[in-house]
């Protein structure tokens, strides 16, 4: 078990700058580079955002922690929902000019394709030597003699992947036709199977063949939640509340920390049981991510 407390983290400018200025991260957690399965989790603070209509060949999470976010002109992300980025599915223009900080609670993931993702690290490094070639504006790549008008600029995530890995990127078929808005509120709470009183949770989406899974789980006050390893990665996030994280060993005794609103739990497959207690009742967006490998 990892725990990172974001209350006590600072908002950090990107590396990365081919969206231009006006966001800055928290960094919960990160993956393994290289690896199908690499993630980035983390909460993402947007004042001024702007980015084109584009798509990913990797599949993302976005939950609205403090106001509205865009996603497309018709899609709009209130504060308490989620948003299913799939893989291949283009969205955007994403525009948000209004003045108002936002904060997103962020997840990008390797998708079913297996073609991973690249961190921050990665793009920065190859974005470097497009500068010298061309411009980035807008959200897009522009190389040096292309349209003045800037209509044939290419995507600026896409330029920066294609000289990373020196080939073109080949979009994964797109398995939803746009972005999938969830309402978790407008969601019932159930018992959670096998613990008793005081558990709830409410299923909040299985999607694609990899079978990722996101939930909401509410502990109430005075009772504990059990969370086994499985072959994947699972990522907490508490969004009300607070308790305790204890790890459960057999043999070599436990050992808790406290958590509370804006704690970060990572459960790795190699992982030991864990026991979530709440102290006041507690609500926790749960991300199961299966292992591609």
């Amino acid at each position: 078990m990892d725990i990172t407390q974001g209350a006590q983290l600072e908002f950090t400018p990107p590396p990365l700058k081919h969206r231009g200025d006006g966001i800055a991260f928290k960094d919960l957690f990160r993956g393994e580079d290289g690896a199908p399965e690499n993630y980035y989790f983390s909460v993402a603070r947007q004042a001024y955002f702007y980015s084109p209509r584009h798509r990913h060949n990797f599949d993302q999470f976005r939950y609205a922690l403090r106001n509205t976010v865009s996603i497309c002109p018709d899609m709009v992300l209130a504060q308490g929902e989620l948003a299913y980025h799939p893989e291949g599915v283009h969205y955007g223009p994403q525009h948000d000019d209004d003045g108002l900080d936002r904060d997103v609670l962020v997840l990008q993931f390797g998708g079913t394709s297996g073609q991973g993702y690249l961190s921050f690290q990665q793009l920065a490094q190859a974005q470097e030597p497009l500068k010298e070639k061309g411009r980035f504006e807008g959200g897009k790549y522009y190389a040096n003699g292309s349209d003045a008008n800037g209509v044939d600029g290419k995507d600026g995530y896409e330029a920066i992947w294609e000289h990373h890995h020196g080939r073109p990127l080949v979009y994964p078929p797109p398995r939803f036709d746009k972005p999938i808005l969830v309402k978790p509120e407008n969601f019932g709470w159930k018992p959670y199977p096998g613990l008793g009183e005081g558990v709830f949770y409410k299923n909040l989406g299985i999607f694609t063949e990899r079978e990722t899974r996101v939930q909401m789980v509410r502990t109430d006050s005075g009772s504990t939640w059990r969370l086994d390893a499985q072959n994947s990665i699972q990522l907490l996030y508490v969004v009300r509340g607070q308790g305790s994280a204890m790890v459960v060993r057999s043999e070599k005794g436990s050992f808790s920390q406290a958590i509370q609103v804006e704690s970060a739990i990572r459960l790795k497959p190699e992982s030991e049981s864990i026991l979530l207690s709440a102290t006041s009742e507690m609500e926790i967006l749960h991300f199961v991510l299966p292992m591609l490998s």
